[in-house]
């Protein structure tokens, strides 16, 4: 341990020398009435060919700076919403030198604005050199989708059928809600971003490879959601109402099921105090079908016996409803304080019907069941943030510091019901089992971060301790002579953890050279107590996590970056959880305890041509792989986890924006990526390996008078997702955004999956497990939204996007890639 913190403390000496040399070009601007001019936009050019060097936004003061800069001449271009356009004369740089550049002041624009309709240009993909963007709102065919949704068809990012999240063929995604970890199941987060509507979103970032400064959970990185906040000054805000109904046809039959879009966000800001916050209360009603087909072999000779056919029809409905409230107080020029306390209450009420048939080899029936399970779940969350930023200076040197209190609530009840038949079809026994399921997690997370910047770089250290307690407790009873038994299942478990965390991260530019650097060092102490049976374990692990970056302009045009990190993904909360969980009578899940973390080393080398044009090459190694497997249970089946090989992943990527036409926009992003998977499972040895490929394609059309339309669409070609093989999937949507009420207001109409094209399909064939299925959901929809827009609209005085202390603690509740 004295080795690893002499280690640690000499790396952030190294960078604190490392980031001392450079010029700097400083000032302030001002709008005509002598105000600070917030936000606007700073563009530094070479004097020589007019490139663009570095951009600046002014902070709430008018300042703004430019460091690291190499002598020469320069000169500044300041643009500001409903300001005109200003530019310095030519500065002379001397090398090392400092600039105060003289304060500058904006003159107004006119205002005669009558009958113009001001329409968005941001793009729905934004492609930048450290992550991508998803700019939810610049697409019209997110209008009546989830949260779920728009990651689907997002570049790079695969959902599977049961909602689990992999980027660039990779599991091991860290999802995050405004810069803070989720904390649920898989089950739930899926839940969750199948209720959150896109309405209520602002943009989805994509870090395949974040530096040391975040958590260093995550193998394949992490996947920021933001959602919409306030920017102006008084009182502002949008309501969105929508509704969409799903269209589903199976069997013949066409069902319809109904789904709410619906969100109101507001930000009132007046002197010192800012408030903000957003509500959005939904409903959504849908189904599924779901085909699995098993081959049954006899456990000691391994001799096929017959299958089993198996049909779950799903039908459910959940009501959710998303509340977040914060506040900030600008107290004085160097210290700002704020609280945000967020949360969600989850109801739902699947109820699975499955039909399932045992046949011997000759196809004879041999037995059957019908069951059908009767769920109410409910699920809680109380999220509670205090924050502090003290700004020693307007060079940007501050200290922040973040306390969070989380808290989740989840309580289940089941029924689950069989009515067994034999080779004649003769009705046998009732079978009854119900469960109380309740949960409840408990995080409470502290930490601090320093930035300084120096004149040609930044370093950035900070400290992180958290704490977590996991509660689980199920009680299962059977119905036996009329009366309600004990059943040996139920169980009780309790996880707590404490991870501790420290991390240094600086950069320096060196002409045409950017060179990062960071370590991350974790301490996690674990414990676990399966009361029922009164086992105990305990873990204690230290690691470090080394990041570095490395960027070179070859000239204006093109520029090169390769980067490398190492990371972990620790087991999630429920998969650690030894529970049974029935699906129905054939079909159950159970987690493993005795789940280790995954560790994997990620390598990227990525070049841009004009800042649009991006391809990356990828390496990534994984060992103690996390995998949801399949055993047999005699006749019944059961999903549990287990390390069960190490990963090889490379990937090809790339990005192409095309401007087809003045009203016709493109944006073509596609991977083509290798894993293979070599372990040992049960004692036999297996290696696995697949080549794949996915494609995202929007295309923005420009209609004219606020009417814009798009028609984008995602295929997935045959992978390999942990040890399951994966069929094609592939989807289209449609849609139009038209501006009203002078660009107050915005209509939209979206047709998801017109011709129902999505479904999932797939196998398992190892070790005694010959399985395949067949998943389809009902993901043809029509949706029409309407979005008004009040109060002011300029990019001044925006409350500060927080990122909790609690950001990978929330993540393990469910991490999007288990």
């Amino acid at each position: 341990m004295k080795t690893v913190l002499s280690t640690f403390f000499l790396c952030f000496f190294s960078l604190s020398v490392w980031a001392q040399t450079g010029a700097r070009i400083a000032g302030q601007v001002q709008e005509s009435d002598n105000k600070a001019s917030i936000g606007g936009s700073a563009s530094l050019y070479k004097a020589k060919d007019s490139t663009l060097a570095k951009v600046a936004v002014t902070d709430k003061n008018g300042q703004y700076e430019f460091v690291g800069i190499k002598a020469g001449q320069y000169y500044i271009v300041f643009t500001s919403v409903g300001f005109e356009k200003k530019a310095t004369a030519v500065l002379d740089v001397a090398e090392n030198a400092t600039v105060q550049v003289p304060v500058i002041s904006l003159k107004q624009a006119a205002k005669d604005l009558t009958g113009v309709i001001v329409q968005s240009k941001k793009p729905f993909v934004e492609t930048k050199l450290d992550k991508t963007v998803v700019n939810v709102e610049a697409s019209p065919t997110s209008a009546g989708s989830s949260a779920l949704e728009i990651l689907e068809k997002s570049p790079g990012i695969m959902v599977n059928s049961d909602g689990a999240i992999s980027l660039r063929g990779k599991q091991g995604v860290i999802v995050m809600l405004d810069g803070k970890p989720t904390y649920l199941s898989a089950a739930d987060l899926t839940n969750m971003l199948k209720n959150m509507p896109a309405s209520a979103l602002d943009q989805i970032e994509i870090m395949t490879n974040p530096s040391s400064k975040y958590d260093a959970s995550g193998n394949s990185g992490i996947i920021n959601i933001k959602t919409k906040k306030g920017k102006a000054a008084g009182f502002n805000g949008s309501v969105t109402l929508g509704a969409t109904s799903t269209v589903y046809n199976i069997d013949g039959k066409t069902y319809y099921s109904p789904r709410s879009q619906n969100s109101f966000n507001f930000n009132y800001r007046k002197n010192k105090w800012n408030f903000f916050g957003n509500y959005n209360p939904n409903l959504f009603r849908g189904r599924n079908t779901q085909n699995i087909f098993r081959k049954n072999f006899d456990p000691g000779t391994g001799e096929y016996m017959g299958y089993t056919d198996q049909t779950i029809r799903f039908k459910f409905g959940n009501n959710n409803h998303t509340l977040k409230l914060g506040a900030d107080l600008y107290a004085d020029k160097k210290n700002t304080f704020g609280v945000v306390v967020s949360g969600f209450v989850f109801d739902g009420h699947p109820r699975p019907r499955t039909t399932a048939e045992v046949k011997d080899a000759n196809g004879r029936l041999l037995s059957g069941m019908n069951s059908f399970t009767d769920n109410n779940f409910s699920l809680k969350n109380l999220t509670t943030n205090f924050n502090w930023r003290h700004q020693f200076d307007s060079k940007g040197k501050e200290l922040t510091a973040d306390v969070d209190y989380v808290k989740y609530s989840n309580h289940g009840e089941m029924l689950l019901e069989t009515n067994p038949f034999d080779a004649n079809r003769t009705p046998g026994a009732q079978l009854l089992l119900r469960g109380d399921l309740p949960s409840s997690i408990d995080i409470v997370s502290v930490k601090s971060d320093y930035v300084k910047p120096f004149k040609n770089g930044r370093l950035e250290a900070g400290l992180k301790s958290s704490y977590v307690k996991t509660d689980n407790l199920v009680d299962y009873e059977y119905l036996a002579n009329s009366k309600w038994h004990v059943d040996n299942r139920s169980n009780h478990f309790i996880y707590k953890e404490n991870i501790n965390a420290a991390y240094v991260n600086g950069n320096r530019q060196l002409g045409k050279w950017t060179l990062q650097g960071g370590l991350r060092l974790e301490n996690t102490n674990a414990t676990g107590n399966q009361i029922t049976s009164n086992e105990k374990f305990s873990r204690d692990r230290t690691s470090l996590f080394p990041s570095a970056f490395i960027s070179y302009e070859v000239d204006k045009n093109n520029k090169l970056t390769t980067s490398y990190s190492r990371r972990i993904n620790r087991p999630s909360y429920q998969n650690l959880n030894p529970f049974l969980f029935f699906a129905d009578s054939l079909t159950y899940q159970k987690g493993n305890p005795y789940l280790k973390p995954q560790y994997s080393n990620n390598i990227e080398l990525s070049h841009a041509f004009k800042g649009k044009f991006i391809t990356t090459l990828a390496y990534n190694n994984t060992t103690d792989v996390i995998a949801q497997i399949i055993k047999p249970d005699g006749v019944k089946m059961f999903n549990t986890f287990d390390n069960v090989a190490k990963q090889n992943n490379i990937s090809l990527s790339l990005t192409i924006p095309v401007k087809v036409a003045k009203w016709w926009n493109a944006n073509f992003f596609s991977t083509v990526f290798n894993n293979n998977y070599e372990g040992i499972y049960n004692n036999k040895p297996f290696d696995v390996s697949n080549t794949s490929f996915s494609a995202n394609l929007s295309n923005n059309f420009t209609l004219g008078k606020g009417l814009t339309g798009e028609l984008s669409g995602f295929y997935r070609h045959n992978v390999i997702d942990q040890i399951t093989y994966l069929k094609p999937i592939y989807q289209m949507s449609l849609g139009l955004q038209q501006q009203v009420i002078k660009g107050k207001g915005t209509v939209r109409l979206n047709i998801r999956d017109p011709f129902q094209w999505q479904k999932f399909e797939g196998y398992n064939r190892f070790d005694g497990i010959d399985m395949s299925f067949k998943n389809r959901p009902d993901s043809r929809s029509v949706t029409a939204t309407f979005t008004y827009r009040f109060g002011k609209s300029t990019p001044q005085n925006q409350p500060r996007r927080r990122t909790s202390s609690s950001q990978e603690e929330q993540s393990r509740v469910g991490q999007g890639g288990q």
